[in-house]
């Protein structure tokens, strides 16, 4: 499969999207973010009720933090592990603000690296879920097990299958040398201080999209092309390329222009003449799908699901590329035929297993929505703009 990720300036924003096959998958906006930095945080206030606190990483930049989902790492003395304003530890900012929500931060640590993401408070080792259960992965989680110490842990990301041992062990080493090295060093740090600064945005993304299946990167933009081949391995260097924009600029060549008028209106029309309306609202976000022009009176009920699925195919992409979280409710054309929403949960799941961010079925109500959950990371793409 064709790979490739394009960085280029449009819309004063510097975009980075991700093709699959020629088709745009993902689109990220290149901008400042807190997401992944360590702080020392002080203690504003605690919710009994809601069984949270409201802590200050920097002044006036207030962050949620969960009371059952933490174990408190204190940088103030104390005899009790109870949580009372003014309390000084160390948290790590796990989601941006979204909407009117504050970011939110927790204490359990983690590194990422390329193979290995190093974590402190769960002891255990995971694995990506796009690894095979096979010999190989089982190798490499036990070498893993064998080198942390106790209370640290690791999960190991896709990448990783295509490396050898030797280079994920040695990444998880040098991860958990600097992670121990934050942790050592953070009594002595007052509050407010910024004691890890996660990669840059761009750094961020090659970590994402750096796999085996990529096959170019490329960019009319100097200075980014410099810093992707200077942060990639030597190996991999070749695949960087610097569009020198003579004949077409980038963006047109890629044909941004066409496809960022799609992912910013609410309508989205599929090949068959059917469409999407999709809605994001403040509690989920809303998906119908119409049949549109695709109309077939003799075989209704296997013309619904061929456009049902085509529909399923969509949304999970649309879902990728302006970065829809939480809720998700989609109302696909009513079916009577109990074998073919079976077939199209089926082929919704297959479709939503392909997303980078963690995305679950959940069920088809009563009144025949389909349930979504898509894990909350990072602000929407309307939200960005």
């Amino acid at each position: 499969m064709s790979h490739e990720l394009m960085i280029t300036h449009y819309e004063n924003h510097i975009c980075a999207c991700y093709y699959e096959e020629n088709q745009l998958t993902e689109l990220q906006l290149i901008t400042p973010s807190i997401l992944g930095n360590i702080y020392v945080a002080k203690v504003q206030n605690v919710v009994k009720n809601l069984e949270a606190a409201f802590v200050e990483i920097q002044p006036g930049v207030v962050c949620y933090y969960s009371l059952q989902e933490n174990s408190h790492h204190f940088l103030n003395p104390k005899n009790t592990d109870r949580l009372v304003a003014g309390d000084e530890m160390l948290v790590q900012v796990t989601k941006e603000a979204i909407k009117s929500k504050a970011p939110t931060v927790g204490a359990e640590l983690h590194l990422t690296g390329n193979l290995v993401v190093v974590t402190l408070g769960n002891g255990k080792v995971g694995v990506s879920k796009k690894l095979p259960k096979d010999e190989k992965t089982q190798a490499m989680k036990t070498a893993l097990e064998q080198c942390l110490p106790k209370g640290y842990g690791a999960i190991l990301r896709t990448n990783s299958y295509e490396s050898s041992m030797e280079a994920v062990e040695k990444e998880c080493r040098e991860l958990l040398q600097q992670l121990t090295a934050i942790v050592e060093q953070a009594g002595y740090h007052k509050a407010y201080s910024c004691l890890y600064q996660e990669q840059t945005a761009l750094g961020k993304l090659l970590n994402d999209y750096n796999n085996p299946d990529l096959t170019q990167i490329i960019t009319d933009i100097p200075e980014i092309a410099a810093e992707v081949r200077d942060s990639l391995p030597e190996a991999d260097r070749e695949k960087v390329r610097l569009h020198s924009g003579e004949l077409q600029p980038l963006y047109a060549l890629y044909r941004l222009d066409r496809d960022w008028k799609e992912i910013t209106e609410k309508r989205v029309w599929l090949k068959s003449g059917a469409y999407l309306v999709i809605e994001q609202t403040e509690a989920m976000v809303v998906i119908d799908v119409n049949t549109g022009k695709a109309v077939n009176k003799k075989k209704r009920e296997e013309h619904f699901l061929k456009v049902n699925q085509e529909a399923a195919t969509e949304i999970a992409r649309q879902l990728r590329l302006r970065n829809l979280s939480g809720i998700i409710m989609i109302d696909f054309i009513d079916m009577e035929n109990l074998m073919h929403k079976d077939a199209l949960i089926q082929h919704l799941c297959r479709e939503i297993k392909k997303d980078r961010v963690q995305t679950a079925y959940v069920d088809m109500t009563a009144l025949n929505l389909v349930e979504l959950t898509r894990k909350k990371v990072q602000k929407s793409l309307a939200e960005q703009l």
